[in-house]
């Protein structure tokens, strides 16, 4: 078809009733951008997916049940991806329903001329009754050209951001392949076969051709570059354009949407902008906000919270659609794996809740009706931060600073360590708190002492004037032998306790009063030892991988780059038996051009020249 004129240059079969596949999408994204231009929706829309739209076989975007996205980013991926969920978001953004959309592209395909299409659905899955021509094909593609020019160039564009994953264009390989294309839509199912809507314009001339049930993709592009050949050839380079008419929507009986028995009639279903109801009056600094306003806020950020941390139940049978019926490219089923991989997460990314801890004796928490505690001083704090007035009983109790402790230092020396003594159950060490390990006996010993007396045998002055409170607590263990040398000391300078000692300390450890609070560190002196040698170097070696393939041979040197590359295709042909495997390059060398052929090795390099110069033809061996 000359696009210009609208006149069908060349055609066969053309009004036969096939399976269009995806070139129904074209009619969905006609009725998108109709629906954008009346102010029916907006390209900002966010839609929300439903469960019909979620779990459509592929081609796909990876959409997931009650996610919310733009409805520009459907729009691309149906144009690009050839993606049914996307199509059937799209459908029901609209008209709420596939039905209801489906007769709207009825009521559209027969106000453009389409007299011998029937859809059923918006995405082209094989479906009895959903049939058209490669003619109405033509007359749509014609039409979306014409009636929506600041959209079409969509369909020119090899990749383009879809919100959750960067989809590819199903129509590259005609794009990249034919001088001039810039559009417009691919199709296929198991029933249709392979189909094309194409379109390319060189000098001034637009031709669009339609191929419907290919037996490859192979075959469909030769029929697509023949056909446009043709046409390019037989159209001429001058013709009046004679733009299509917009379309004139005539009701019919089966029509549930406006309209009139003639005369064109827009039909708009818009939704407002804004909300009907009058905005509430910002809280001024210093008033107190309503409970009402306090309680709607909780429970929407819990409701929120609670709808982000739910399961998503997404089904994953893709495969099982994939082998019955798809209307994706064979090529493109692996793309399709990585974006349901990429937009559907196994599990919420959100942390599990932390547990609440009890409120302290006497204090009042707020709480909403299904809130958390820590959640509730969170909003109370920022209503304080922006000095509104917020009720006494709200106000959550100030928490208790963070005292910073750090470990008691005993240092070591000769006068200190003398100092350290074992007496009734307690271990006195000058600086730090005494250790009581027979606790019964230490609190006898200390409560027999009035005013300080001094027991038979005398304790130092600082275990004496101790009070029981100051005394470290730890659980009875079994009896503490002196340190001799024999302790292991770390790398840190500390000394290691016997594991046993520790279990038994552990093992009966009171969860009020710990075993290993204070923390008591006891240090060694510097050792004499010199430092340990540093390690020798490690060599290491690479095992070749190229199985001994690093020798090249020269096949001489030329004026320019195409004599060398003429060169090396010549001889790769008659010499496939010793240069087949080799890798062919063309470098500059001494103000010449070298043609080289590597990766070869020392036998098939010898071999070459041997045979190459027997026949009079510059060769040499240059080896690794």
């Amino acid at each position: 078809m000359d696009v210009r004129t609208g006149e069908i240059l060349r055609s066969s079969n053309a009004t036969a009733r096939l399976h269009p596949a995806s070139l129904t999408k074209m009619m969905t994204l006609y009725i998108a951008f109709e629906a954008v231009e009346n102010g029916e929706i907006s390209l900002d829309t966010p839609v929300r997916i439903s469960e019909t739209a979620a779990r459509q076989p592929p081609s796909r975007l990876g959409l997931r049940a009650g996610q919310t996205i733009a409805f520009r980013y459907l729009i691309r991926a149906a144009a690009l991806r050839s993606a049914n969920d996307s199509a059937v978001a799209i459908a029901e953004a609209i008209e709420g329903s596939v039905p209801n959309f489906a007769q709207r592209m009825n009521r559209t395909a027969r106000a453009i001329g389409m007299d011998r299409t029937h859809f059923l659905n918006p995405h082209g899955l094989t479906q009895d009754g959903h049939l058209s021509t490669a003619r109405d094909m033509s007359i749509l593609g014609r039409q979306l050209y014409f009636d929506f020019p600041q959209y079409y160039n969509i369909f020119s564009r090899i990749s383009e951001n879809a919100g959750i994953a960067t989809v590819r264009n199903t129509n590259r390989r005609f794009l990249n392949g034919y001088r001039g294309a810039d559009g417009i839509k691919t199709g296929f199912t198991n029933a249709a076969g392979y189909n094309l809507t194409a379109m390319a314009e060189r000098d001034g001339v637009r031709i669009l051709v339609t191929v419907m049930g290919a037996r490859s993709s192979n075959h469909r592009y030769e029929q697509i570059v023949s056909l446009m050949d043709r046409g390019f050839r037989q159209a001429p380079r001058r013709a009046a354009v004679r733009r299509p008419s917009r379309p004139d929507y005539v009701r019919a009986p089966e029509d549930s949407g406006t309209g009139v028995s003639a005369g064109r009639v827009i039909r708009l279903q818009t939704a407002p902008t804004a909300s009907l109801f009058p905005r509430q009056r910002p809280l001024q600094p210093g008033e107190a906000p309503p409970a009402e306003l306090i309680a709607t806020l909780r429970d929407e950020i819990d409701e929120v919270i609670d709808d982000i941390r739910a399961p998503d139940p997404q089904e994953a049978q893709d495969a099982i659609l994939l082998a019955q019926d798809t209307t994706e490219e064979p090529e493109e089923a692996a793309e399709d794996l990585q974006l349901a991989a990429v937009a559907a997460p196994e599990r919420s990314p959100l942390p599990a809740r932390r547990p609440e801890s009890p409120p302290a004796e006497g204090a009042e928490v707020a709480r909403a009706s299904n809130g958390t505690a820590a959640e509730a001083t969170t909003e109370i704090t920022a209503l304080i931060d922006a000095d509104i007035i917020v009720p006494e009983d709200l106000i959550p109790p100030p928490t208790p600073p963070l005292v910073a402790s750090s470990p008691l230092q005993f240092e070591h020396s000769p006068d200190a360590v003398a100092g350290v003594a074992v007496q009734d159950g307690v271990i006195v060490i000058p600086g730090l708190p005494p250790i009581a390990f027979d606790l019964t006996g230490a609190q006898d010993r200390l409560l027999s002492q009035p005013d300080g007396a001094s027991p038979s045998e005398p304790m130092p002055e600082s275990t004496a004037d101790a009070p029981l409170a100051d005394v470290a607590r730890l659980a009875p263990i079994p009896a503490l032998e002196p340190a001799d040398g024999a302790l292991t000391v770390g790398e840190d300078g500390r000394i290691l306790w016997r594991d046993e000692e520790l279990l038994a300390a552990l093992g009966a450890e009171d969860a009020a009063d710990p075993v290993l609070a204070p923390a008591i560190v006891l240090t060694s002196s510097a050792s004499d030892d010199p430092p340990p040698p540093p390690p020798m170097p490690e060599i290491v070696t690479r095992v070749s991988t190229s199985g001994g393939r690093v020798w090249a041979v020269e096949l001489g040197q030329y004026a320019s780059r195409f004599d060398a590359e003429r060169v090396l295709l010549r001889l790769a042909l008659s010499e496939a038996g010793t240069l087949g495997m080799g890798v062919r390059r063309v470098t500059a060398r001494g103000g010449r051009i070298a043609a080289e052929v590597h990766s070869l090795s020392q036998d098939e390099a010898m071999l070459a020249c041997t045979r190459l110069v027997a026949r009079d033809h510059p060769c040499s061996v240059i080896d690794p």
